[in-house]
């Protein structure tokens, strides 16, 4: 069990945890900071000059449980590791921010995959989250521990993508998506100059069952989806135009098929719908805001990527 203590006078933590554990040699109560087995007013701490005042409390946790930590921060760092940054995490949903060039999910024999990847740190998360709680004489949360897909993006683009660590989450999200969420945008780099400043694209789009690319239709047409896509020029340069888009829906390729068949100007890199030039080596487009009301906390909860370092090249081009 942890074991509780009371400042009863200012000093060094260190110092007063000599005091404390008088008993056990310097090198012991040293190793207790360095593991961060120590918490000041419920924060660790691993700092042996922290100030102290009289009133501030003091936990020493159990080897066990700083153990179990330091496995859940190594399991947050191969998530970095892999290039992908947590941007909001809760009992409910993960936020990431995805690099281009990783799958959301397998579409085959695929291994490196963000699904794979977060799927194995909510994994280890919860095992060593059951070890805690044995050890702190609480309950363990013994149910399954996995994530389900809420949405998805396209492997060559990168930025904020949201999971759900409950099927019940997920269907909330899913189901009540344009209610919940408020701002969903993009920015990307467009080959050639877009006329117009602003606009909206309305279309109908349909998957060409043998090329796998997506076609828009002006008008509805049997088993196309309606999709709505809002867009905005922020800048030009000689050759690319920087736009920012935001979705009313959210169909497969929609942003990179209205770019390319409605608008006229493909997004830079995206050869499979027609673009002739590819700059920065990847596919120019980067989900740079997802804004959403948390269907459980009723918090908003919002979130957002810097836009990728390459995409300053077009200015210059």
């Amino acid at each position: 069990m942890s074991q509780l203590y009371k400042v009863a006078h200012p000093a060094a933590l260190l110092s007063y945890l000599f005091e404390i554990f008088p008993d056990r040699s310097r090198t012991t109560v040293k190793n207790l900071l360095g593991k961060g087995q120590v918490l000041v007013n419920g924060e660790a701490c691993t700092a042996f000059d922290r100030p102290l005042k009289a009133g501030d409390k003091i936990t020493v946790l159990p080897k066990g449980i700083s153990i179990a930590r330091s496995i859940k921060a190594d399991a947050r760092e191969e998530v970095e590791k892999a290039g992908v940054q947590i941007l909001f995490e809760d009992e409910h949903y993960i936020v990431v921010d995805k690099p281009s060039g990783m799958l959301t999910v397998a579409t085959g024999k695929e291994n490196n995959t963000l699904y794979r990847l977060l799927n194995a740190y909510v994994k280890v998360n919860a095992r060593m989250q059951r070890k805690e709680d044995l050890i702190s004489g609480r309950e363990p949360d013994r149910s399954t521990a996995k994530i389900w897909i809420v949405h998805r993006l396209d492997r060559g683009t990168s930025g904020v993508l949201v999971f759900a660590k409950t099927e019940r989450a997920k269907d909330i999200l899913q189901s009540k998506w344009k209610e919940l969420v408020s701002q969903r945008a993009y920015v990307a780099w467009l080959e050639g100059l877009v006329e117009k400043d602003r606009g909206v694209v309305q279309s109908w789009l349909l998957e060409n069952d043998k090329s796998l690319k997506m076609n828009s239709f002006p008008e509805e047409v049997r088993d196309g989806q309606l999709a709505i896509t809002h867009y905005k020029v922020l800048s030009r340069s000689r050759h690319y135009t920087q736009v920012e888009f935001s979705l009313e829906t959210g169909r497969k390729n929609q942003i990179r098929v209205h770019a390319a068949l409605d608008l006229g100007h493909p997004v830079a890199g995206d050869e499979k719908y027609g673009a002739q030039t590819d700059p920065v080596h990847r596919l120019a487009l980067h989900a740079a805001t997802l804004v959403f009301r948390h269907p459980f906390t009723q918090k908003t909860v919002r979130c957002s990527s810097p836009l990728p370092e390459s995409f300053a090249r077009f200015e210059r081009y």
